[in-house]
């Protein structure tokens, strides 16, 4: 190479340089993510991370997701959406692969390498003692200081314990990189606020975006480009820390109502009324916010924020003692509906280990295929352990992690001859059920456990006897002549189980 292309290589890396984001004034790094010249680079393009990318690319940057999930990758990259309640991605997929603005990789040393905004949004996890596991999240915020540039961008959206960002990734991330976070490259802290099955617009559309940083310089750059990409505006937060803190608090308000409802439906139970009545009831007063009751907490964000509050309260020496005896309350509801399954079927005098269960339902709420920590998995788990027979419809979801199940769609191929039905989630298909119609299809006396409260007309004439038992609901028989008689379902801990 000789000395004048030497030095027009210097110089075009010392533009390509200055045009580093943190380097320009935030209304000129906004002007240059719209025009294509930034690459963002997302690190975990799973159900969260894939949302964040496609609405960065939808606002005109470069995306480079990074997932280690080969399937996935081969989706994307084919222009398709992985995750089926997700499918409406697929158009602005295809869209952004066309025009050469997306790509998916399991490469995380080359997206790090790349990209001028790095997106962490891998997730944290719980170990089996209820703390914090952070790894994922670590490794990758350390492949990220390894090739961290000055003028860069970082930008973490995982939920995290309070005090994480500024106290375990940034100094990771300057002690790799040998850069000063806010001086050299800017750190900020802003979470997904995300449901599966309505993500994008949830992102783009529906909530402001709230960012925290621990330092003006850097929470005036993030806002603004947010501010680019999202449409509700951005909320700033005075530091990394109160931003983590928002995020929790979200989900811990969630788990403490849930338990309360969980609570009184089981009050509602026992004195014979149905909750659904007087919560629709109380709700009428703008100040009663009830929740709707169910057969445990699942996903991967409302079971383990309480605990990422709880870990960090510990070291502070708080007590908290609602939060903990929400949490407590939940997890034991799903043990509360087994038990309910168990007694249903008891009381139609029949073994549970010999019977037959259809459980409908594997995801932890209706319309998503997630399963993370879904009660309906508790539930097969124990039925397995009965050694009774079980099949399984579920509309989204393919497989079940580490088993061989068919997992069917139609939910009447599954009840054919059943001696239980279990519905575990409020998938839209499930609303269909008809009483006479499923007691026709099991040709015997059946007991539906509806964890969800999916079935609502009980004005029938079923072919054979019927045990409904629901959430919060009285249970009861509906004969053949279509009366009923209400009957009780213990919940107390199972013999000889």
């Amino acid at each position: 190479m000789g000395l004048l292309e030497s030095v027009n290589l210097k110089k075009m890396l010392n533009t390509l340089i200055r045009m580093k984001p943190f380097l320009l004034t935030p209304k000129d790094a906004v002007e240059n993510l719209k025009k294509g010249i930034y690459t963002v680079g997302v690190f975990g393009f799973g159900h969260v991370g894939s949302v964040i990318g496609i609405g960065w690319g939808l606002a005109g940057a470069r995306v480079i997701g990074m997932t280690l999930d080969k399937n996935a990758i081969e989706s994307f990259n084919s222009g398709v959406s992985p995750f089926p309640e997700e499918e409406y991605l697929s158009k602005h997929i295809l869209a952004l692969r066309e025009k050469h603005l997306l790509e998916v990789t399991d490469d995380y040393q080359y997206g790090a390498c790349k990209s001028d905004i790095k997106i962490v949004a891998v997730p944290a996890y719980l170990s089996e003692d209820k703390k914090p596991d952070l790894a994922p999240v670590l490794e990758v915020v350390k492949e990220i200081g390894r090739r961290l540039s000055k003028g860069d961008v970082i930008i973490v959206e995982t939920s995290l314990p309070p005090g994480t960002t500024r106290n375990v990734i940034r100094p990771i991330l300057e002690e790799t990189s040998g850069l000063n976070a806010d001086e050299d490259f800017a750190l900020a802290y802003s979470p997904e606020r995300i449901s599966a099955g309505t993500a994008l617009d949830d992102f783009l559309e529906k909530y402001p975006k709230v960012v925290g940083c621990d330092s003006f310089r850097s929470l005036e750059l993030v806002s603004e480009l947010y501010s680019a990409v999202v449409k509700k505006g951005v909320i700033r937060m005075s530091s990394t820390i109160a931003a983590e803190t928002e995020k929790l608090f979200e989900g811990v308000y969630r788990d403490v109502n849930i338990a309360l409802a969980n609570e009184l439906a089981l009050f509602c139970e026992k004195i014979g009324v149905s909750f659904d009545e007087v919560h629709k009831a109380a709700n009428s007063q703008p100040f009663s916010h009830l929740h709707n009751p169910g057969i445990g907490v699942g996903g991967a964000c409302i079971p383990v924020y309480p605990y990422f509050i709880l870990n960090v309260a510990t070291k502070y020496g708080v007590k908290l003692q609602i939060t903990q005896l929400s949490r407590s309350i939940n997890e034991q509801a799903t043990e509360i509906f087994i038990r309910k399954i168990i007694n249903a079927t008891r009381f139609l005098q029949k073994d549970p280990s010999h019977c037959v269960f259809a459980l409908l339902g594997l995801s932890f709420r209706g319309g998503t295929s997630d399963t993370r920590l879904s009660p309906a998995l508790k539930i097969l788990s124990f039925i397995e352990k009965l050694g009774a027979s079980i099949r399984i419809c579920d509309p989204l979801v393919r497989k079940v992690e580490g088993k061989n199940y068919e997992i069917v769609r139609d939910w009447r191929r599954v009840v054919k001859n059943v001696d239980t039905i279990i519905i575990a989630s409020d998938h839209r298909e499930f609303y269909e059920i008809k009483i006479e119609e499923a007691s026709e299809l099991a040709g015997k006396d059946l007991a539906i456990l509806d964890g969800k409260n999916v079935i609502n007309d009980f004005n029938v004439k079923p072919r054979h006897r019927v045990l409904y038992v629901g959430t919060g609901r009285p249970a009861f028989i509906i004969k053949p002549d279509g009366s009923k008689e209400r009957v009780e379902i213990e919940i107390y801990p199972l013999q000889g189980f």
